[in-house]
């Protein structure tokens, strides 16, 4: 693949739709679908933008935004622990998540 078809399709960005993505971004939030390992529950986790998602002031990385958040569903208490790091326009560059799964939208909405 030539360097032009590369800068291209990194540009566009992922091929499939929100649905089936595991994180969506919105105006003024990050939605993100995930799964509990122990019991199956479906959760869908807003994250808003102006007060929960935090810059890297250090600039040594190689993401300029992220977020750490321990995510407890309604039907068990397992921990998950979540991190999502951005770029600058909320493109997420790295993802972890520790005693979950991430699942898409359509995935969500099918079983909620």
């Amino acid at each position: 693949m030539g360097f032009l078809a590369r800068l291209f399709n990194k540009l566009k960005g992922p091929s499939s739709s929100p649905a089936e993505q595991s994180i969506h971004v919105t105006k003024d939030a990050v939605w993100v679908y995930l799964k509990c390992d122990r019991c199956g529950e479906k959760l869908a986790l807003r994250l808003r933008k102006s007060s929960e998602i935090q810059r890297e002031e250090a600039g040594k990385q190689d993401y300029q935004m992220f977020i750490n958040k321990t995510v407890i569903g309604n039907e068990c208490f397992n921990r998950m622990q979540l991190r999502l790091e951005f770029d600058g326009m909320y493109r997420v560059v790295n993802k972890w998540l520790q005693n979950g799964a991430f699942i898409s939208k359509n995935e969500y909405e099918s079983g909620a």
